[in-house]
């Protein structure tokens, strides 16, 4: 591990809990004093603080550090902007996934959601990329697809790879899944259908279980969906219902044994469309981590996770190209082994919280040589001159 040349002290406001807790971890072993503030995590890893934008900002208002970070959420974004422009304290801002894509689902049914949804949530995004000193993105493809729509922020862009609790997904026990027998071939996915165009992908995998039954009548897809939306998972069961080879399909939700689920796996599949919030799909590290081979369509962040022909198959967004080339892994298990022991290799290199933390405590330094003084030293001026 390297070692920062002197210490810093680090906000992490509103990060997604156990992660933050874990990078945390990573950057105090590298000389850094962190404290996380957040309204649940970790017990006795955090500040409790209430998400609501007056107690928050108060409460930032009240800490005393010389860097903040925070990911995607309006709240603590914006309460970092205004304490920039108040206290001149700088902040880096993680782009978890692809921003305006959240924009109507946020709006949903509140009063006026059409104006909030063209007008003041981009306009909030905007602000919070213009007082970011890094904005940092969780892969190439997001990086690239912020690049375009925000160019004025691009020379403040940088990717970094989410780290992943590799022994957590590698140890996991075979179990036994009801309705499917133990001799089933057995295919899995693991999503999240809270957006529209996430959703599609469980449909397309429905398709392409068509001529994967009729090729090998033993095999089973388990759609493993973590429904923070009712709608989406109601319209997926009412498609899945018109299907003739629904039997073949199990649909389980909100797991929390995900670790068992891949063990008991022989194939790890995945469907995302080219304009869905997958920056860079956790469950294909995941799914990675625990030695099995993917097949996932070639969108997305899904090609800097699967290395085509080495780790899985990448193929276009379509059932056909799908199926096909999960017949080909059925019909040889010995190549999807050696894919998988790949996979795992290239996870525990890529995606470790290690490098993570390596590229934080660099993006940190680079904050401090841009904004030339030790972090921490107001100088309201300066920073309201770089944010207008």
């Amino acid at each position: 591990m390297s070692s920062c040349a002197s210490p810093r002290d680090v906000g992490i406001f509103f990060g997604r809990p156990v992660r933050s807790h874990l990078l945390a971890e990573e950057l105090r072993a590298r000389g850094f004093s962190v404290t996380l503030y957040n309204d649940h995590g970790v017990p006795g890893t955090y500040v409790a603080v209430r998400m609501a934008f007056v107690p928050a900002f108060r409460r930032l208002l009240a800490t005393h550090h010389q860097i903040y970070v925070t990911s995607f959420c309006f709240v603590p974004a914006m309460c970092l902007y205004l304490n920039r422009l108040v206290r001149g304290i700088p902040y880096v801002f993680n782009a978890v996934g692809w921003i305006p894509a959240t924009y109507r689902l946020r709006a949903g049914r509140l009063p006026l959601a059409h104006i909030l949804e063209d007008s003041l949530y981009p306009a909030l995004t905007h602000r919070i990329l213009e007082g970011a000193s890094s904005i940092v993105c969780n892969s190439r493809y997001l990086q690239r697809r912020l690049e375009r729509t925000f160019p004025h922020h691009a020379q403040k862009m940088v990717t970094i790879y989410n780290g992943i609790e590799f022994d957590k997904f590698a140890v996991g026990k075979r179990i036994h899944l009801e309705g499917i027998s133990p001799d089933a071939r057995t295919l899995l996915a693991v999503m999240t259908w809270d957006h529209e165009a996430k959703a599609s992908g469980a449909r397309l995998l429905i398709e392409a279980m068509g001529p994967i039954s009729r090729a090998f009548p033993t095999a089973r897809l388990v759609l493993a969906a973590k429904a923070r939306h009712r709608r989406f998972a109601q319209e997926i069961e009412e498609f899945l219902a018109t299907v003739p080879w629904k039997d073949c399909i199990t649909v389980l939700y909100n797991q929390r044994n995900i670790p068992d689920l891949l063990a008991s796996s022989e194939l790890f599949v995945y469907a995302t469309p080219a304009d869905s919030n997958d920056s860079l799909p956790r469950a294909l590290l995941e799914a990675h981590a625990a030695g099995l081979p993917i097949v996932a369509t070639a969108t997305a962040g899904c090609p800097e996770v699967v290395e085509h022909s080495v780790t899985g198959f990448l193929t276009s967004y379509t059932a056909q190209s799908l199926s096909e080339r999960i017949i080909e892994l059925l019909h040889d298990p010995s190549q999807g082994r050696e894919m998988g022991r790949r996979g795992q290799d290239r996870v525990r290199r890529l995606f470790s919280w290690e490098q993570m933390a390596d590229a934080y405590a660099a993006v940190f330094r680079q904050v401090e040589r841009v904004d030339g003084r030790p972090f921490g030293t107001k100088r309201v001026r300066s920073a309201k001159r770089q944010i207008f």
